[in-house]
C-alpha cells in the first residue's frame, strides 16, 4: 500500500499537467484534499480501524482472484502513462470475468425506465433533470440518457413521490464517462446521492453517497466516511474512454455493498438509515452516460422462499436483448443458486422461462425456452449435475404484473426456479 509520502510526490508531479488548465489555488486545494483523504486512510488502516480493515481485506481477496479478467486498460503502470488518458477499448466483458461475482439482484422492480422507444436528441421521459443538459442518444443499437459535460450534472428517477426506496433494495446501471480532457485520469467522480424524504438540496451532502473518486477509490456510507483504494485492474480500466461499467448497489437497512464491474469496491455496516430517494451526479468537468438503469425492492433468502412457497423468481439473470446470451451481472444471482444446489443435494429445480407481451407469441415461447436452456446449462457448466435440473419456456403467459408499464414488463421478464419433489 502506498504511503502518504509517495502518494503526496505523485500529485505534485501531476500538477504540472493540471497547471495548464485550472488555476493555481484551485489545483492546491484539490491536491491538499486528495493528499490528506489518502493519509487519513493509511493511518486509519495502521491503526487497526475495523471497517476499513474488513473493506481492504474484500477488495485485494478479489482482486487476488480476478486479476487476470481485466487486461482491458491499456497496458499502463505506475508511470507516467497513468497520468494520460486511456485508449478507447472495445474489448467486450466474458461471463468468466465475474465468476467470483456475489451481487443479486431484488425481487420486484420499482424503476426500469425503457428508453428504447425516445427520439434521440430528446430530454428524457423518465428522468427527471435537475441540474445540467441531459438528451437520450442511440450508440450501437441502444440508447442511453446523455448528461452533457460543462456543469455540475444531477439526474434523478422521475417518481410519484420523494420516498419510494424501501429498507431493502437494490439499483443497477451501466455508466460511461464522457469526456476528452487530460485531467480526466487523475482527477473526476461520480456520485449515487441517497437523500431523505423531503431532501430536495442536491447540492448539500446526502444521508449517504456512493463516489466513484478519481477512477481509484470508492466510498459507501456519509459523505465523510473513509473511501477504500480499487483493485488496480480497475483502476485503471477506469481510466479507459469509450468504456462502458456496471455498477451495482445492494442495501438493506444499515448494510450496504457496492460493486463496480466484476469487483466489490466497497463494504458498510453503518449506513444511515431512512433514505426516501436518488440522484446521479457528476464532476462538472465530465459529462457521463447511462443505460439499462434498475431499481429492484427486497431480494429475501431464496431458499427461504422454496421452503414456503415451493420457488422462487430471479430477475437478476440478464440475458442480451431478444438473445438467450446470458450477460456477465447475471452471475451473482447463479452463483447463489449453485452454492445453495450444492448444500442441498436434494434440490432438484424445473427451470421457467418468461418474457413479456413485446413481439409475437410464437418468437416469445422459442426465446423463453431458449433462455431456460441457457441458464441449465451454466448451472451444469457449474458444477450441477444435468439430472438435477429441466427447463421449460412460458413465453408471455403467466404475467405476474402488468404489460401496460416499463417496470411491469420487466417484472414480467423473469427466471423462475420450481422445486421438483
Amino acid at each position: 500500500m502506498k504511503t502518504s509520502t509517495t502518494i503526496l510526490g505523485s500529485f505534485i508531479a501531476g500538477t504540472f499537467l493540471i497547471c495548464a488548465q485550472n488555476s493555481e489555488a484551485q489545483i492546491w486545494k484539490k491536491i491538499k484534499n486528495e493528499v490528506q483523504s489518502r493519509a487519513e486512510n493509511n493511518i486509519i488502516r495502521k491503526s487497526g480501524d475495523a471497517t476499513d480493515k474488513a473493506i481492504d481485506k474484500t477488495v485485494n481477496g478479489i482482486s487476488k482472484g480476478g486479476n487476470n479478467s481485466t487486461a482491458d486498460a491499456g497496458g499502463a503502470s505506475d508511470d507516467a502513462n497513468t497520468n494520460s488518458i486511456q485508449k478507447v477499448n472495445t474489448k467486450k466483458v466474458a461471463v468468466s470475468d465475474y465468476k467470483n461475482y456475489d451481487f443479486v439482484a431484488g425481487d420486484k422492480i420499482i424503476f426500469e425506465p425503457d428508453l428504447s422507444q425516445e427520439p434521440d436528441a430528446e430530454i428524457p421521459a423518465r428522468f427527471s433533470l435537475i441540474e445540467g443538459n441531459a438528451e437520450i442518444e442511440s450508440e450501437n443499437g441502444e440508447k442511453f440518457l446523455r448528461m452533457e459535460r460543462g456543469s455540475h450534472e444531477v439526474v434523478a428517477p422521475l417518481m410519484n413521490s420523494d420516498h419510494y426506496l424501501p429498507d431493502q433494495f437494490t439499483l443497477e446501471f451501466d455508466m460511461m464517462y464522457e469526456t476528452n480532457d487530460e485531467r480526466f485520469a487523475y482527477v473526476n467522480g461520480f456520485t449515487v446521492q441517497f437523500r431523505k424524504r423531503g431532501d430536495q438540496n442536491f447540492g448539500n451532502w446526502p444521508l449517504f453517497q456512493f463516489t466513484i473518486d478519481n477512477n481509484t477509490r470508492g466510498l459507501l456510507g456519509a459523505p465523510n466516511a473513509h473511501s477504500t483504494d480499487f483493485p488496480d485492474p480497475l483502476g485503471e480500466s477506469m481510466k479507459t474512454i469509450g468504456k462502458w461499467h456496471h455498477v451495482a448497489i445492494y442495501v438493506r437497512k444499515n448494510i450496504g455493498k457496492a460493486y463496480v464491474d466484476q469487483y466489490r469496491v466497497a463494504v458498510s455496516n453503518t449506513l444511515p438509515t431512512g433514505a426516501g430517494h436518488l440522484a446521479l451526479s457528476g464532476d462538472a468537468h465530465y459529462g457521463f452516460k447511462i443505460k439499462n438503469f434498475r431499481l429492484a425492492a427486497g431480494g429475501d433468502d431464496k431458499y427461504n422462499k422454496i421452503v414456503t412457497d415451493g420457488k422462487f423468481i430471479t430477475h437478476g439473470i440478464l440475458f442480451d436483448i431478444n438473445k438467450s446470451t446470458i450477460k456477465p451481472e447475471s452471475m451473482g444471482t447463479l452463483n447463489e443458486i449453485a452454492k445453495m444446489m450444492k448444500n442441498h443435494n436434494d434440490l432438484k429445480f424445473e427451470i421457467d422461462g418468461y418474457t413479456d407481451s413485446d413481439g409475437s407469441d410464437d418468437a416469445n415461447l422459442k426465446l423463453s425456452q431458449q433462455r431456460a436452456d441457457a441458464v441449465k446449462a451454466k448451472l451444469t457448466e457449474m458444477g450441477i449435475e444435468a439430472s438435477r435440473l429441466t427447463s421449460k419456456g412460458f413465453g408471455e403467459s403467466k404475467p405476474i404484473d402488468t404489460n401496460e408499464t416499463a417496470e411491469g414488463k420487466a417484472n414480467n421478464r423473469r427466471v423462475e426456479f420450481v422445486k421438483i419433489k
